[in-house]
C-alpha cells in the first residue's frame, strides 16, 4: 500500500514504475479522498525501468489518499522489485495580480484668505495624465465654493463642490471627463474660516 494524502495535490492519472526486478502487475485499487475507490485491472508484466501505460482517474482531477497493489514479482530474479507510483499533477495557474491602485500625487498648493479668493494651480502636461482630482486643506477649515480644471487641450471643466473641507480632511475624489487627461491647471474659488489658526492652505492631488 502506498500513501499520498491531500497535501500533494490533485491528479489526473498515475502510472507505476518497476525498479530492480521484473514485476507482473495484477490489479491496483486507489482510494480517493471523497468517493468510492477505483479499481483498475493491468495484468502487465512490466521490466525493471519500466512503467505501465498512463492510467486515467475517474472523475478528473482527484486527491488520492492510497494506492493498493497487487503484483508478483518473477521467479529467479535476485533482488526484490520495487514499484513507484508517479502522477499527473494538477497544477492549477496562479489568479491575475490586482491591478496597481494608483497613487495620489499632490499637483500644487495655495494659500486661502478669509476673503473669497480665487487661485490658479498650474500643473502642466509633464505631470501626466489624471482621470481624478481631491482637494485637500491644511492649518484651518476651507469653504470651497467652486472648482474648475482645465485641460491640456484648453477645454474647461466646471466640477460642482460647494463643500466644506476641515482642517486635514480632504474632498471626495472628483471624476474628470475622459479617462485620463492632462491638466494645464486648476482654478479654485473658495474662503477660509477666520480663526486663530490663521490662513489655510489647499492642496490639489491627482491620480
Amino acid at each position: 500500500m502506498i500513501r499520498v494524502g491531500r497535501r500533494e495535490g490533485f491528479f489526473s492519472k498515475i502510472a507505476l514504475e518497476v525498479r530492480d526486478n521484473e514485476v507482473e502487475i495484477l490489479d491496483l485499487k486507489v482510494f480517493f479522498h471523497r468517493g468510492p475507490p477505483q479499481d483498475v485491472r493491468v495484468r502487465q508484466r512490466i521490466r525493471p525501468g519500466d512503467r505501465t501505460r498512463p492510467i486515467d482517474l475517474v472523475g478528473g482531477e482527484r486527491v488520492i489518499d492510497r494506492i493498493e497493489i497487487v503484483y508478483r514479482s518473477r521467479p529467479g530474479y535476485r533482488g526484490r522489485a520495487k514499484v513507484a507510483v508517479y502522477g499527473v499533477k494538477l497544477v492549477r495557474p496562479l489568479p491575475p495580480p490586482p491591478p496597481p491602485v494608483a497613487r495620489w500625487e499632490e499637483l500644487g498648493c495655495s494659500k486661502a484668505g478669509f476673503l473669497p479668493n480665487k487661485d490658479v494651480i498650474r500643473v502642466g502636461r509633464r505631470e501626466g495624465r489624471f482621470s481624478q482630482i481631491q482637494l485637500r486643506a491644511f492649518r484651518n477649515k476651507v469653504h470651497i465654493l467652486n472648482l474648475r480644471v482645465i485641460y491640456g487641450n484648453g477645454a474647461p471643466d466646471d466640477i460642482p463642490v460647494k463643500s466644506e473641507i476641515r482642517d486635514g480632511g480632504e474632498s471626495r475624489p472628483l471624476d474628470l471627463k475622459g479617462n485620463g487627461r492632462f491638466i494645464d491647471s486648476v482654478e479654485l474659488y473658495y474662503v477660509a474660516q477666520p480663526s486663530f489658526k490663521g490662513s489655510a492652505q489647499v492642496c490639489v492631488f491627482g491620480r
